[in-house]
């Protein structure tokens, strides 16, 4: 008895199909021809029977098959489809599930580094003018041949440009950043900022809040603040009371008075310029009348181009200004580059930017594809296995009349259906993995619907994924013979496995080179941190002294050792790890007069190898029983191969004009980044000169701090005591490498956890489709261990395979990454093995687990229906 409103399948229709084909088979085709019907409305239902009885007792003749077509509208070909890809979803639950979280994950992790991506490319280019919007540079070529570039410019030039070069339509100076001490009634601080000319407003895009941008920078007496210096010294009502404007702080040691001017919105998380104050830089060229010289770089310079104008002439015009302006035989050129490639292209090779952060963006990308491409392979792999299982909804629907292009057009359907719920279910994932990404990176990624670039990307992964997954079963199951299809039969054709066997290479290939190049970036981070780096960086805490501290250097440095846990004081000019306070005054005997060469000049008191634990190798150090030391000085070996003595010691050197003698080697250390070269070093006694105090602890640190903050407060109570540890400012040093580092770990897990996904699935077909034959070998006596090397092994091959084709891809890579470093980790044969024999066990594993529960199935199950 059928139930309410179910409509009854054609009779006439099923007497005819058991007269012509197997009773056995009908048996099971008749279920599938039920559900058919069931989807048809009442009226589509009686139209459809009376055309179904009329074509079969037309067309169907013994020996004869020929295909025919019901005339139903499109929309309801759709809706039949869709209810057929769900109800086919919901059938095989399982492989849907492995199908849509490899997909999910894979789509969810391009998404978040491609927000990644976008956020980096997107630096610095918020300003209206960016477009026209130049840096100045120089490069400084040394006798060498090595060219040495920065953006320490002479002050002279920024007039240059606005009064010799019509093209150029406004110039700004900007200084390195400056701490200050800031001071509003009972609030004291040290806040960091720039002196900038009166055009960066207009320059630059950073509105104001307050005040006029026109008239903000005229006054040296006259400062304007970001909007969190605001709160900090107005509250937060500082906007509703408009009283702001001309409020006055005090400034810096000397104590001086200024007019707030203006109130400007803080440098968001897409500017390199960071600063929380603007004052007019004419206010620091009075007071450091040095950087007027052309011989001395004191401000960065950028300029705006007239609107139409051209960079290349400008720069063939300007190259040799700082020459023509100086009388000595060094050669300084003039660079310009636009702005907003200065965050991306940041290291310079002979004079050109030529890579920087930009290679993690690359780097980033191609690990973004490389996932995608796993989960579209999983996607498709997954897809064309379950695929084989319908033959006989396809041999039905072709009984019913369905041509080859309508059951394309089925397939395709399905595919873009699974590939869009796994797209927005990935969009849903990544709203909820943004903050922790944001965490490990510092930044502030968001997902926004209204950017194009969005929509496109979703639009086209889920063409991409759709195509992959649907174009195999599209093109190879509907080309089966109907009667095959009808009997159930599966056609595992050597190209359709080979071709699955070929993606499981290609995406294990794909993670194995991840995983080896993760490997090879933690390698070099952990070779960089924990390199000798020719002073002891641990266990040393750095403090400014600023205020009261600054001329009181002994008497700190005496009530500092009176704390037990203080082992060593000195004072420097500058973090030594970090240095790049350079002469080109320097003279020995046989040098040339008129040839320049830049070398670092740090200088010290007399504790500074001692304190830093430097290694003098020629020499001695410097010694309060020396009265002459403070003409003297110490090299580093670098400066004595420069000099080219075969024993540097007690030869003449000059600096600055004043002549004195070389008393020690030090051994070289590190004074920049690992990507570059130890550079020469003049090491000179003039405590009078320093002003950073690095202090070694021993024992209990906190005990120590506490101490130190004590002595502090005591000799420098205006103040605000803050310190540094040297270890950890190193390391922040190398934040955007271990960010990467990070990074690619994360990815690599995913990578082979999506490769592992199909392989689980690929292999559960397997034992699926060869249970029978798992029976008849059980039965035969084949053992448990037997039946899990049979079904493993072929895929723990294919691991083996794509270990052998990714070992040289990645050497290849990893080995040009490195060569970005001249102090490099060796990439070692224990990477590779570790990588393979990691992917391996995971990878077998993960077959092993499903061959074993193939292994376990009674035979009786598998073989009652023989």
């Amino acid at each position: 008895m059928t139930e309410p409103n179910i409509i009854s399948p054609p009779k006439t229709s099923l007497r005819f199909l058991r007269w012509f084909c197997d009773r056995e088979l009908l048996e099971d085709v008749e279920g599938d021809l039920l559900e058919l019907f069931h989807e048809r409305s009442q009226e589509d239902y009686k139209m459809a029977r009376r055309q179904f009885t009329k074509d079969v007792i037309l067309l169907f003749r013994p020996g004869i098959i020929r295909n025919f077509k019901l005339n139903f509208n499109s929309h309801l070909m759709l809706k039949n489809y869709i209810i057929t890809a769900f109800r086919s979803a919901r059938k095989y639950k399982g492989h849907t599930l492995l199908n849509l979280l490899s997909l999910i994950v894979g789509v969810a992790s391009c998404l978040v580094i491609l927000l990644w991506i976008q956020d980096e490319i997107g630096m610095d280019k918020f300003h209206k003018k960016d477009d026209r919007l130049y840096r100045v540079w120089r490069n400084m070529h040394q006798s060498s041949g090595e060219i040495l570039t920065t953006g320490a410019i002479p002050q002279p030039f920024s007039e240059t440009l606005k009064n010799d070069y019509p093209e150029v339509d406004e110039v700004t100076l900007i200084s390195w950043d400056i701490e200050m001490l800031f001071r509003k009634d009972d609030a004291v601080s040290n806040e960091i900022g720039k002196y900038v000319s009166s055009e960066f407003l207009s320059i630059f895009s950073f509105p104001l809040l307050a005040g006029n941008p026109h008239t903000a920078l005229q006054d040296i007496t006259s400062v304007i603040i970001t909007e969190r210096l605001a709160i900090k010294y107005f509250g937060n009502k500082w906007k509703g009371d408009g009283q702001i404007i001309d409020q006055v702080l005090t400034i810096g040691d000397a104590r001086k008075d200024y007019k707030v001017s203006g109130v400007i919105q803080n440098p968001g998380p897409n500017s390199t310029l960071d600063f929380d104050w603007l004052i007019l830089a004419d206010d620091y060229i009075q007071q450091n009348d040095w950087v007027t010289s052309w011989y001395n770089g004191g401000f960065s310079i950028c300029f705006a181009l007239r609107e139409g104008a051209e960079v290349e002439p400008l720069q063939n015009s300007v190259v040799q200004t700082i020459n023509e302006n100086t009388n000595y035989d060094a050669d300084e050129r003039i660079f310009i580059n636009k702005y907003s490639d200065n965050y991306l292209y940041s290291t310079f090779e002979n004079g050109r930017p030529t890579t920087g952060r930009i290679q993690y963006v690359k780097i980033l990308f191609i690990i973004s594809i490389f996932i995608l491409v796993i989960a579209c392979i999983n996607f498709m792999n997954l897809a064309t296995a379950r695929s084989s299982r319908r033959t006989k909804e396809v041999g039905v629907r072709k009984v019913l009349g369905a041509q080859r292009g309508s059951l394309r057009f089925q397939f395709f359907v399905e595919s873009f259906l699974m590939s869009l719920i796994a797209v927005l279910i990935a969009v849903l994932l990544v709203f909820i993995v943004l903050p922790y990404f944001n965490n490990i990176t510092d930044k502030t990624l968001a997902l926004n619907f209204g950017d194009e670039h969005l929509w496109i990307a979703l639009g086209l992964v889920t063409v991409v994924a759709g195509l992959l997954s649907g174009t195999y079963p599209a093109i190879l199951i509907p080309s089966f013979n109907i009667i095959s299809s009808l009997k159930g039969k599966t056609f595992q054709a050597n190209s359709g496995i080979k071709l699955r066997e070929g993606l499981v290479v290609f995406q294990f290939t794909l993670s194995i080179l991840l995983i080896i190049g993760t490997l090879v970036v933690s390698r070099q981070m952990d070779y960089i941190l924990n390199k000798n780096l020719g002073l002891d960086k641990e266990n040393i805490v750095f403090i400014n002294m600023g205020g009261a501290l600054r001329g009181q250097n002994e008497l700190y440095k005496t009530e500092l050792l009176k704390i037990p846990e203080i082992a060593a004081v000195t004072a420097t000019s500058g973090n030594p790890l970090s240095y790049g306070r350079s002469s080109g005054s320097a003279q020995w005997p046989g040098k040339d007069p008129n040839e320049e060469i830049e070398i670092n000049v740090l200088s010290v008191d007399v504790d500074f190898v001692r304190t830093m634990k430097a290694q003098i190798i020629k020499g001695r150090d410097f010694s309060e029983n020396f009265s002459t030391d403070t003409a003297n000085y110490l090299i580093n070996e670098v400066t004595a191969n420069i000099m080219g003595f075969n024993n540097p010691v007690d030869q003449d050197l000059t600096l600055w004009g004043m002549t004195g003698k070389v008393i020690g080697v030090v051994k070289n250390f590190h004074m920049s980044s690992m990507y570059d070269p130890i550079e020469p070093l003049i090491i000179r006694y003039d405590p009078s000169s320093t002003f950073v105090s690095f202090i070694r602890t021993r024992g209990n640190i906190p005990k120590a701090l506490e101490a130190i903050e004590k002595v502090t407060a005591e000799l420098n109570p205006d103040y605000p005591f803050s310190y540094e540890f040297l270890d950890q400012s190193y390391s922040a040093s190398y934040r955007s490498e271990m960010t990467l580092s990070t990074i690619a770990k994360i990815f690599a897990v995913i990578s082979i956890f999506i490769a592992c996904l199909g392989l689980f699935g690929l292999s559960s077909y397997s034992a699926e489709q060869r249970s029978k034959e798992i029976g008849i070998r059980k039965v035969y006596g084949a053992s448990v261990m037997n039946i899990v090397y049979l079904l493993s092994w072929g895929y723990s091959k294919l691991i083996v395979i794509a270990f052998i084709l990714a070992t040289p891809m990645a050497y290849y890579v990893m080995a040009q990454w490195l060569n970005n470093f001249v102090f490099r980790a060796d990439i070692g044969i224990t990477v590779f093995i570790f990588a393979g024999i990691t992917t391996f066990i995971i990878g077998a594993c993960t077959v092993g687990i499903k061959s074993w529960q193939a292994a376990l199935m009674n035979p009786i199950n598998t073989l009652k229906e023989e």
